[in-house]
């Protein structure tokens, strides 16, 4: 069993190196820390450096979260905190190749091959496809947007195309407006 929390509740409550030993004597195997309370929510910036302190309180793995958007942001993570691996969260939104990347950056693993123009688009229609698959086309519809959102986030979609996509009903009619959409410079923000 493994546990993610934050550093504590706000900052006069950093309670994160007492929990993380409560949790390893209770047998967890992992902690992951996000280095944010949780009264900041996801604003400011992630103190990985605050994480430091659950690295010296326990012998388990450590594993650090928050504001890991690319391999410069997981290597500054990594020695800031000293923890043994990081967790990438929002900023896989839109750009799931971005662990196989900063894989890549760190630890020499091949390369990924990054999606662009057709491929992109391709990836994203599959991927709406299989959300209508697995969750039926009208929740799968509403499941979608929040992907289908980061996506064009991405690609810098036009705010026009985007809300049509958004706010399409017709599964037919969103999986051409999908392919219309992720032509603007699809992929272009991957790198």
């Amino acid at each position: 069993v493994t546990l993610k929390t934050r550093l504590g509740w706000d900052d006069q409550m950093l309670n994160a190196p007492d929990i993380a030993r409560r949790a390893e004597h209770a047998g967890i195997k992992m902690i992951t820390i996000h280095g944010r309370t949780r009264c900041q929510f996801y604003k400011g910036t992630a103190d990985w450096q605050a994480i430091r302190a659950v690295r010296d309180a326990v012998d388990i793995p450590v594993v650090a979260n928050g504001d890991i958007v690319s391999a410069s942001a997981a290597q500054q993570a990594l020695d800031k905190s000293g923890a043994d691996g990081v967790m990438i969260g929002r900023g896989a939104q839109g750009r799931p190749w971005i662990l196989a990347e900063i894989s890549h950056a760190l630890f020499g693993t091949p390369s990924p091959d990054v999606p662009m123009g057709d491929a992109f688009a391709a990836m994203v229609e599959e991927h709406y496809d299989e959300m209508l698959r697995f969750y039926g086309a009208d929740l799968g519809s509403r499941v979608a947007r929040k992907h289908l959102g980061w996506y064009m986030d991405t690609c810098a979609t036009p705010t026009g195309l985007r809300r049509d996509v958004l706010t399409s009903k017709d599964p037919s009619e969103t999986k051409g407006l999908i392919r219309q959409a992720m032509q603007y410079g699809a992929g272009a923000q991957a790198a």
